[in-house]
């Protein structure tokens, strides 16, 4: 039997902010531009050209639904979303600070 664990990995930030697809309850939105509307599947963004490695919920999702997205997009990897705002959130605030 296979199915998702979460697991804790080192990601260089700047590269996912460039290349994330934030999925929603209707549509995706691309992190980078913040263009809305896309379709769960899209490969890139008509806006911005980026290319999504990424993707991240707005929202808790059950397993079915990861598998049916892993069905669709074999190779993008999934991301806690939450934990990802928050590190932007302490990174940025260091950045505030530093000055």
């Amino acid at each position: 039997m296979k199915g998702f664990l979460r697991t804790w990995q080192q990601f260089d930030f700047k590269d996912v902010e460039k290349n994330l697809i934030v999925a929603g309850d209707l549509s995706s939105e691309c992190f980078s531009c913040h263009k809305v509307g896309l379709g769960l599947t899209a490969r890139t963004c008509p806006e911005c050209a980026a290319t999504f490695k990424y993707m991240g919920f707005r929202r808790k999702v059950r397993m079915s639904y990861l598998q049916k997205v892993r069905a669709e997009q074999p190779d993008i990897i999934f991301i806690d979303f939450e934990d990802f705002k928050k590190a932007l959130g302490k990174r940025d605030a260091r950045k505030i600070l530093d000055i």
